[in-house]
């Protein structure tokens, strides 16, 4: 068996090399209950050939890769000899790997399983990944890999390939997961009564963004939590099926322009909630990345607008007025473009004090009421002035 570790990210779209961290606590609960099995490059082989997913002779031929988890999972991708059929097995994590204590429930796994298993009815075949097997004990699922030689979206934008087709495509199968999955008030259908619970999205959303930045702000503070109101109960009562991390790192591409393939990833944070979250954290990853790349800022941009507009066309009529659903989407940006500075989770490449201290101040003037738009957003970004 060969094994390699990489920072290309075939499932969950992160770029950070991964290590295994097990906690074994004493109380029973999903948090703290201790793993029989540990996921690594090593153990993955052999682990699937115990479940018969890979002949026994692979033990000795495949390859294992461990690949970027984000901070929450070990992920590792298993390509059986031959070249055909590569697996990915993922594994959730007590304890992410941040530098303030962050727990999260470990049965997420099984939510996100739930979630692709819905989604694989409601979006085009190829879109998301296959599960092929689930280990409940384990909290661990195994499920295919991303077709072809794609590259993961986020390291391509950062590298300066803003590809606005593609943004649309992205934009376009948002709105279909939205669309399909609405629903009002306590009307939830049976099959989306699962996702109803959001004790997730509260441990890996608004908590370590919503309400962690709002203690770094007190002066904030009260924006900041009407805004994570809002996405625990909509205002309208429209609730649909939430991905809770629709950004580049989870969406890996093959190809370019109208005819490249989008692959979408990493569904733990699915939920019956609000839809501008989806849209405000796509479209803060474009905001982060202007900021980053100044000179990059209009295609930016542009590749936001295409994300816009494509939505607004899938989602039909659950977009309702465009214009209120812009200004609930920016005012829910102002909040997340803070958090991505001063939460729990800081966006890695923003090290510098120059854009951190612009991120602040443009965040500060959404959350004010002094910026509500879209224009207004991508005029301070080109012109890097506030």
């Amino acid at each position: 068996m060969t094994i390699r570790c990489s920072s290309r990210p075939v499932f969950c779209g992160a770029t950070t090399k991964t290590t295994s961290v097990i906690i074994h606590g004493k109380r029973p609960d999903g948090i703290f209950a201790a793993m029989g099995f540990t996921l690594t490059a090593d153990s993955a082989v052999s682990y699937l050939a115990e479940r018969g997913l890979v002949s026994p002779t692979a033990t000795r031929t495949a390859t294992a890769e461990l690949l970027g988890g984000g901070v929450s999972n070990v992920v590792v991708r298993v390509q059986p000899p031959g070249g055909n059929g590569a697996l990915v097995l993922k594994q959730s994590l007590p304890k992410l790997r941040v530098e303030e204590d962050w727990f999260a429930d470990r049965e997420r796994i099984y939510r996100e399983r739930a979630g692709i298993d819905w989604l694989s009815n409601a979006l085009p075949n190829g879109a998301i990944p296959r599960v092929v097997e689930e280990d409940r004990e384990n909290f661990l699922f195994v499920m295919t890999a991303a077709p072809g030689k794609g590259v993961n979206w986020k390291d391509a934008l950062l590298a300066g390939d803003v590809d606005a087709a593609v943004a649309g495509q992205v934009g376009r199968l948002l709105g279909v997961i939205h669309r399909s999955s609405c629903c009002v008030g306590e009307n939830i259908p049976a099959e989306l009564q699962p996702f109803a619970d959001l004790a997730c999205f509260v441990q890996l959303r608004i908590d370590p963004y919503h309400r962690a930045t709002a203690t770094a702000h007190p002066d904030l503070a009260g924006a900041i939590e009407e805004q994570a109101r809002q996405m625990l109960a909509p205002r309208d009562g429209r609730r649909t099926l939430v991905h809770g991390d629709y950004s580049p790192k989870n969406v890996i591409v093959n190809g370019s322009g109208p005819a490249a393939q989008v692959f979408l990833l990493d569904f733990e944070v699915v939920h019956l909630g609000n839809p501008v979250f989806d849209l405000a954290f796509m479209l803060n990853h474009f905001t982060l990345k202007a900021i980053h790349r100044p000179e990059l800022a209009e295609r930016y941009n542009e590749a936001a607008r295409s994300f816009w507009e494509a939505y607004i066309a899938a989602a039909g009529d659950l977009a309702g007025e465009p214009a209120r659903l812009e200004s609930d989407t920016v005012a829910q940006l102002g909040a997340l473009l803070l958090a991505r500075v001063d939460g729990k989770s800081p966006v890695e490449y923003i090290t510098d004090d120059e854009p951190k201290e612009f991120a602040r101040r443009l965040a500060r003037r959404i959350l004010t009421g002094a910026t509500t738009s879209w224009p207004q957003i991508h005029s301070c970004l080109t012109a890097r002035t506030l």
